[in-house]
């Protein structure tokens, strides 16, 4: 765990709202001894981290690794766990699924629960964002910077891909929508749906949907004091049992020992309201 973490999110402006879901920053003064590596889930979205303290180190079966210093975190699906090794202070750009159209044309499904180096999928705009944030003391003040540098690059790629507004619908349903009514709505394929997502989202439009209804699940327990199997009606599960299997998959533990166990860290990438860009609206 983090000694005296500090965790914001910031709205961006128009047009990159349109993209980006928030800005969000985290600061601290590093690990306390003996802490547990920090538990991060799947939610949805693909980040780009700017790292201005120490580089984190990322756990694995095969031990640890440092992560890169600035670097793009693909769709997830299943935990990442990671640990301080100092000072903290990153600034995270969390796009809406499919945000990240307008600033790197890449295959996303190729990000796929992976960590990639900002500089070798984009050296273009890891300078530029450096440039114009690295000499900034203040993260306020870097978060404007990288907020202008990124409406700018809009000026020369501003669409929203079809997959895109699909993607906000699953979204603004929490992921209870049906998968072949937006097929049909956009008039193609489901197999052509499922292709469009995986390159543009990262996911499949079901999975997309199954990583949605598992967050809601954070915000229904801190509503409601009730049991799981009424939870996870809430939450647009069929039953207890499909609850506790995307619990399986996505967190790596049951839903009673997450909650039971949950860090501080942990919560803030959990229990944040996801904005609907169309109709700006807390779910």
């Amino acid at each position: 765990m983090i000694r005296s973490m500090r965790y914001r999110e910031i709205s961006p402006r128009p047009p990159l709202s349109s993209f980006v879901e928030c800005f969000w920053t985290l600061e601290g003064d590093g690990p306390q001894p003996g802490a547990a590596p920090e538990r991060i889930l799947p939610d949805g979205c693909v980040e780009l981290i700017l790292n201005f303290g120490e580089r984190f180190s990322q756990h694995n079966d095969n031990g640890r690794e440092l992560q890169p210093r600035h670097f793009l975190v693909g769709q997830m699906s299943g935990p990442i766990l990671i640990s301080p090794n100092g000072t903290v202070e990153l600034l995270g750009i969390r796009f809406h699924p499919g945000g990240t159209s307008a600033f790197m044309r890449i295959p996303m499904n190729a990000l796929t629960d992976r960590i990639a180096e900002l500089g070798s999928l984009s050296s273009e705009l890891e300078r530029e964002l450096l440039s114009v944030s690295e000499c900034l003391p203040a993260l306020d003040e870097k978060i404007a910077a990288v907020e202008a540098a990124l409406i700018g690059r809009l000026r020369c790629s501003s669409h929203e891909s079809s997959a895109m507004r699909l993607a906000a619908r699953i979204v603004q349903s929490a992921g209870v929508i049906s998968v072949d009514q937006l097929a049909s709505d956009a008039g193609i394929s489901s197999r052509q749906l499922e292709r469009r997502f995986m390159r543009e989202i990262g996911v499949g439009p079901k999975l997309l949907s199954r990583i949605l209804r598992f967050q809601q699940v954070f915000r229904a327990v801190e509503r409601v004091d009730s049991a799981w199997a009424s939870i996870a009606v809430e939450c647009g599960y069929y039953d207890q049992a499909h609850l506790i299997r995307d619990f399986n998959q996505f967190a790596g533990q049951t839903p009673s020992v997450l909650l039971a166990e949950r860090s501080a860290l942990t919560d803030a990438f959990t229990r944040k309201a996801r904005t609907s860009y169309f109709s700006n609206t807390t779910l």
